[in-house]
């Protein structure tokens, strides 16, 4: 499925927020060629579309965006990693989970900021890439070959090498990420063990993977994203995959998980993305694989209850981020903050005083 301009049931120019919408009950918009936009009769009106004899389309033709961000809301194939990644008018769930986790400042600092290369997010990666088919490019090095010293003999730790470092810079300054032969290796094990997983294989049979999905949120009118690891297309109720690696596929393992990355939160920002293309109760299921040895794989899913928790912090996150983007103020700790004491911390000084 590749980005579509699918017919808008609201105005992209007054639509998002009700209060302000000039849109008439029952009236469809038409997309304007000049403005790029989905716009309701009086907005093409107050635009003076009619007189500048703009061009008005029932459907525009499909286009498939990469190297930038689409400025229509809809669902893209082939949005590149880097783009989708890079942009701070829209708000993503990763974002939603570190804007509530810290402050604002700190939130708007780390998305403008270059991340350190980190060995567990590029194998994560290379993971992704593996099972899913799609994802990051990936640049491999090979220790007999990279890893030499400067007398052309094996080193003993070839990452170390400055041959290693160089082979792992110039990949990253091409947008590739460096990964040692042996990882690839695993990474592609790790895969064969996923489909040699009786419901995890069935459904990654087919489907779309990493596609990424843009819409307005309406209380807020603020641009929200979504990046799905994989949309089966099976049978019956619509399903939404997602793929993590963990030091254990063990349920009780994963359970602890959901509360330390936000999971939950994750899964109801992207059941409102799909749902706003069109897929409502979408069941949505996560394959956890252990990135250990014999690399074993669970297929779970989140208790109903706790996403709806998730849903309510995102509807948090996303009132401060349209605050933060409206004042273009990003806050952190402001005035006195005032702390006291844990309370077995007390109760063991007490008792230490009385003692």
């Amino acid at each position: 499925m590749t980005a579509a301009g699918a017919p808008r049931s609201k105005c992209e120019n007054c639509g998002y927020a009700k209060q302000y919408s000039r849109q008439q009950p029952g009236e469809r918009p038409v997309y304007c060629a000049n403005h790029e936009h989905w716009l309701c009769a009086a907005c093409r009106e107050q635009m003076d579309c009619a007189k500048l004899k703009h061009r008005f389309l029932e459907q525009p033709a499909r286009i498939d965006v990469r190297k930038s961000v689409p400025k229509n809301d809809g669902i893209y194939a082939n949005i590149d990693e880097d783009v989708y990644h890079g942009d701070y008018a829209s708000l993503s769930s990763s974002g939603a989970r570190d804007l509530l986790s810290s402050t604002p400042e700190e939130f708007d600092f780390k998305r403008r900021t270059p991340r350190d290369p980190n060995k567990n997010y590029d194998f994560g990666h290379a993971a992704h890439k593996m099972v899913l088919g799609k994802g990051a490019r990936l640049a491999m090095l090979d220790p007999k070959v990279h890893g030499l010293k400067a007398d052309g003999k094996p080193a003993a730790v070839p990452t170390s090498t400055a041959m290693w470092k160089q082979a792992a810079a110039k990949a990253r300054s091409e947008g590739k990420i460096p990964i040692a032969k042996a990882e690839i290796a695993k990474a592609q094990t790790m895969a064969g063990r996923v489909y040699q997983h009786r419901v995890a294989a069935r459904l990654l049979t087919e489907g779309q993977a990493e596609h990424s999905i843009y819409w307005h949120d309406d209380a807020t009118g603020v641009r929200l994203r979504c990046r799905p690891d994989f949309l089966p297309e099976l049978p019956g109720r619509p399903l939404c995959l997602d793929y993590k690696t963990s030091t254990s596929a063990n349920p009780r393992h994963f359970q602890r998980a959901v509360m330390d990355y936000g999971y939950h939160q994750q899964q109801a920002f992207y059941e409102d993305g799909l749902a706003e293309i069109g897929l409502t109760d979408v069941g949505f299921l996560f394959i956890v694989q252990s990135k250990s040895a014999p690399y074993t794989v669970s297929v779970c899913q989140i208790d109903p209850d706790i996403v709806e928790l998730g849903r309510r912090q995102n509807r948090a996150a996303i009132e401060l981020f349209a605050k933060c983007i409206a004042e273009d103020h990003w806050p952190g700790y402001d005035g006195i903050q005032t702390v006291g004491m844990a309370g077995w911390a007390v109760k063991q000084i007490e008792e230490s005083l009385n003692s």
